[in-house]
């Protein structure tokens, strides 16, 4: 048997999420300048080519040794403690299908050429669920065709995982890409891993990324490769703790954002190892879906063509994102001071076969990234 559950060790990640504004601006330090080696990393594998070539053969022995479920992985030579830290974090990071390892680091006091591996499972019971998440990943692959477009497959990785998995604090599955994706509970590592594991799974370049939220916790997301630009990726920060539970509801504020969106302002990248790519690309999701209102004067107009939109295609929230901060505030007094909301409610009303309330309604308010989101409500 294997060495699983809690340990006197030192826990590599808390994965816990948070939803408040950060108020201090927390400087990027990462090195991209033009001599800077990220210009020739494998995008497919970024991290584990930050490695040197010792690193790497050392990696795959901990991978190979965490794949067969070994108790230790066996080094060629005594790697020094912080050394081998870094190595089990690339390894726990970058091998998101390895569900089974923990993130249990027992850290050593010297040198030291054997690495401790302890699991979150039986060995007995993983290939009932590898069967599991191998099905339910069929699932929501299957969707895809020759004709899908990666921007396409990523929005519904996305949203499928937001919708179908809850933030919850648990020992085991809430840590993984099983909990994710099969039994629907995740914390911000399973979250980030379970979008991992589905972009690579159709064959887009993603990679989990370790930092901090606001409040200085650990944190982890994804950046991923799209039409040859980088982009972050956050589900957890999509999928907020509400109350009532909402579990219809969808946001996409942190989904394809760039550096200036989030790094010093909700997040902050650890770099003590390992450097990141550069996403300064601007045509997020508002743009892609041409959600961009540049004047307050259009903003009823949109959400009045959206609404519609949405409550045909089932879904009950709307938002838009402003260009401008004059924009931003012009349209919340327009559209909540003025009654211009109930105007857009009575509109869906007028021209949709499902009904909402036109009395009352849940607004959010992003002033970070400039968004105005309503969420409706079913006029049962």
């Amino acid at each position: 048997m294997k060495r699983i559950g809690r340990i006197s060790a030192v826990l590599l990640a808390l994965t816990l999420a948070g939803c408040s504004r950060i108020i201090e601006d927390v400087p990027d330090v990462r090195d991209n300048s033009p001599d800077s080696p990220l210009v020739t990393l494998d995008s497919s594998r970024y991290i584990y080519s930050q490695l040197s070539e010792k690193e790497q053969q050392w990696y795959d022995i901990i991978a190979d040794a965490a794949r067969s479920h070994s108790e230790a992985a066996e080094l060629p030579e005594k790697a020094e403690p912080d050394e081998l830290r870094k190595l089990f974090m690339a390894v726990y990071y970058e091998e998101e299908d390895l569900f089974w390892l923990a993130s249990y680091y027992e850290n050593p006091t010297r040198p030291t050429d054997t690495l401790h591996l302890y699991y979150r499972f039986e060995d007995e019971d993983l290939d009932a669920m590898q069967a599991e998440l191998d099905s339910r990943t069929d699932e929501i692959l299957s969707s895809f065709d020759e004709d899908t477009t990666d921007y396409e497959k990523l929005l519904r990785i996305h949203d499928e995982i937001v919708l179908g998995a809850t933030f919850e604090d648990d020992e085991n599955y809430a840590r993984t890409i099983y909990g994710a994706l099969c039994k629907g509970i995740s914390q911000c590592v399973g979250y980030a891993k379970a979008f991992d594991y589905l972009c690579k799974k159709a064959d887009i370049d993603c990679m989990t990324v370790m930092g901090t939220n606001e409040k200085g916790l650990p944190h982890s997301w994804n950046i991923v490769l799209l039409d040859r630009n980088w982009y972050h990726v956050d589900c957890t920060w999509d999928d907020p703790i509400l109350s009532p539970v909402d579990t219809e509801f969808l946001r996409h504020y942190y989904f394809l954002v760039t550096d200036s969106d989030i790094i010093g302002v909700t997040h902050s990248l650890d770099t003590q190892y390992f450097y990141y790519p550069e996403c300064t690309a601007a045509d997020n999701y508002y743009v892609r879906e041409g959600l961009i209102c540049r004047r307050a004067t259009e903003a009823q107009g949109m959400f009045k063509s959206l609404a519609v939109k949405q409550i045909g295609a089932g879904h009950k929230d709307i938002a838009l994102r402003f260009e401008n901060e004059n924009a931003f505030s012009l349209a919340q007094t327009l559209l909540f001071d003025t009654g211009g909301m109930k105007d857009v409610l009575v509109y869906v009303n007028n021209n949709c076969d499902k009904k909402v309330r036109t009395d009352r309604y849940i607004r959010y308010i992003n002033s970070d990234e400039l968004i105005i989101h309503v969420s409706m409500i079913y006029d049962n």
